[in-house]
């Protein structure tokens, strides 16, 4: 197995655009981070441009991620001693709500071994669609996370469609033969009737 197994998709119209290592290293030091090398490879290849997952590099709005996210933890007292990277905020308008919809992707970088990708935002707390709360989610890793997406977005792997076709291919004469007897019993059954 691989040590970085993103699932990265070529789309001409759509590509992939990885950050130089020198932004990399910008990024780390203004931020007073280090980031684990699973997120390093994903910035290397997907950083500045996704199309699955766009992470921020731009410093400014970074900055001003991580302090939101400290605050909105802080009002909750959630993860105060921990050292968090958040990579990605978004607030999105819910019509069912009315409400803005923010939310908070970030690592847990206090042990860059084993980083837990958390979501914190904003999720409906009831079935009517009429509550809403703040929720903390520690996801599945990162890796997990991306190809998970890309799933959704660009479905089964190449090599699982091509599985499904020579699957289907080698089903196809036992359905047709099953067909065959099963319209040849019907054909003896009229003829047996007239």
């Amino acid at each position: 197995m691989k040590k970085y197994n993103f699932r990265f998709v070529d789309q001409p119209e759509d590509p992939n655009v990885g950050l130089t290592n020198e932004e990399i290293a910008f990024l780390q030091k203004e931020l007073n981070l280090q980031f684990t090398e699973n997120y390093i490879y994903y910035l290397q290849n997907a950083g500045k441009r996704s199309n699955v997952f766009p992470v921020e590099y731009d410093i400014v709005k970074l900055k001003k991620y991580q302090r939101q996210l400290k605050e909105v933890l802080k009002k909750r007292d959630l993860l105060s001693t921990e050292s968090l990277f958040c990579f990605q905020y978004n607030i999105e308008y819910e019509p069912l709500v009315g409400q803005d919809f923010e939310t908070f992707y970030f690592f847990n970088v206090s042990n860059p071994k084993a980083p837990d990708l958390f979501v914190f935002g904003d999720f409906i707390t009831n079935y009517d669609w009429q509550g809403y709360d703040k929720e903390l989610i520690n996801k599945e890793n990162f890796i997990d996370f991306i190809n998970d997406r890309t799933k959704k977005k660009f479905g089964p792997k190449l090599l699982e469609k091509i599985g499904n076709i020579l699957l289907g291919s080698l089903l196809a004469p036992f359905i047709i033969i099953v067909l065959l007897i099963v319209a040849f019993q019907i054909l003896i059954e009229k003829i047996k009737n007239q």
